[in-house]
């Protein structure tokens, strides 16, 4: 008979995920909540692997994928994976969104070749990261491979029903919404296209795929905010394009200070000078820098040495190299000193950004 383990946030969640990985690694159906409705996971080097994942597919269930938590996963299967599809692994999972990547997948030994042509009947091989409190408490501790196949069934007792397995188990949340199906984004080389549109829009997909260049001062109110801003100038006009639309063309870019707590405007003169080149900076909050930034950043570009140190013992091995703007030269703070200091801050940040553009846009 199946067992439903109800899920409570506020207990220690060690004991469920010991029942969890003991009924996987029995080769039993478990069932999780996710964000399409509940999920079911499969051991695909179980005996009964093929027949649990005919069993879900004939009840409805989305083609199986390797239920993953980032880039290493696909990587372990042999299969490569680009730039674009490391971004959206790391900046939009958990989420409802299946990464499918292209490729000859070098199959573990151990999982039946039934099990093998469920995977890859489809194409590209999926992987899948749902979004769930109970997901993210319990797949990062698992050590085994699994697979993961959406039911779309709003209860844990629905999804049991479902995966047609007398010794399976669920941990359940509840009734759970069912909105959508999650997005599939397929990869092939270094570009992806969205071969079934679902619930993570594309324009957010598209978003989080852009390289990130992160443009690094003190208190984000004068150097970095100027870098930023004219930096989407220089881009824009260079793609033909609105500066809002920049991470849709695969650029966004962003600042941040290493001594600010946030949500300062930009100094006055920073405005002023900003609006003389053609940039916008009225609406500017300052943001201060953290891990989860640094970690999804591409270039992290600083105004001085002493950023990058402020980085590196703050944030040791986070993230990418800093670099600075001018080179090998500190960018001198302007603040208080006047429009006419500003202004050849900002000549001299452009003069720089004409130096990096090449490298951001390939052209």
């Amino acid at each position: 008979m199946a067992t439903v383990l109800d899920w409570n946030p506020a207990v220690d969640p060690a004991e469920v995920l010991s029942v969890t990985r003991e009924a996987i690694e029995a080769g039993r159906v478990v069932v999780l909540p996710g964000d399409c409705g509940y999920v079911a996971l499969v051991n695909p080097a179980a005996p009964d692997a093929a027949r649990q994942l005919a069993a879900l597919a004939a009840g409805g269930a989305a083609p199986p994928a390797v239920l993953a938590w980032n880039a290493e996963d696909p990587q372990g299967l042999g299969l490569p994976v680009s730039t674009v599809a490391r971004r959206l692994m790391y900046r939009a999972w958990p989420g409802p969104l299946a990464l499918a990547v292209a490729g000859d997948p070098r199959w573990p030994t151990e999982w039946p070749a039934a099990v093998r042509d469920a995977l890859a009947a489809g194409g590209p091989v999926r992987f899948r990261c749902p979004e769930h409190p109970v997901c993210e408490a319990l797949v990062p501790a698992l050590t085994l491979p699994v697979l993961v196949a959406d039911t779309f069934r709003p209860t844990a007792e629905a999804a049991l029903d479902l995966a047609d397995d007398d010794g399976a188990m669920a941990v359940s949340a509840g009734e759970l919404e069912v909105a959508g199906t999650p997005t599939v984004a397929t990869f092939r080389g270094a570009g992806f296209e969205v071969t079934e549109p679902g619930l993570f829009a594309v324009e957010e997909l598209e978003k989080f795929a852009a390289r990130i260049v992160l443009f690094v001062c003190t208190g984000n109110t004068c150097r970095s905010p100027l870098a930023e801003a004219l930096a989407k100038k220089l881009l824009a006009d260079k793609l033909g394009c609105d500066p809002e639309e920049l991470p849709r063309r695969g650029l966004w870019m962003l600042s941040a200070g290493v001594a600010t707590h946030g949500g300062d405007p930009a100094a006055d003169d920073s405005v002023t000078v900003a609006a003389e080149f053609g940039a916008r900076l009225d609406g500017h909050e300052s943001r201060a820098v953290n891990p989860q930034l640094l970690a999804a950043a591409d270039d992290v570009i600083t105004m001085t040495r002493g950023h990058a140190a402020a980085l590196a013992a703050r944030f040791p091995g986070v993230g990418p190299a800093p670099r600075l703007l001018c080179g090998d030269a500190d960018l001198d703070d302007p603040i208080g000193a006047g429009t006419d200091v500003y202004r050849a801050c900002a000549r001299t940040i452009l003069a720089n950004l004409e130096r990096l553009l090449p490298e951001w846009t390939g052209q």
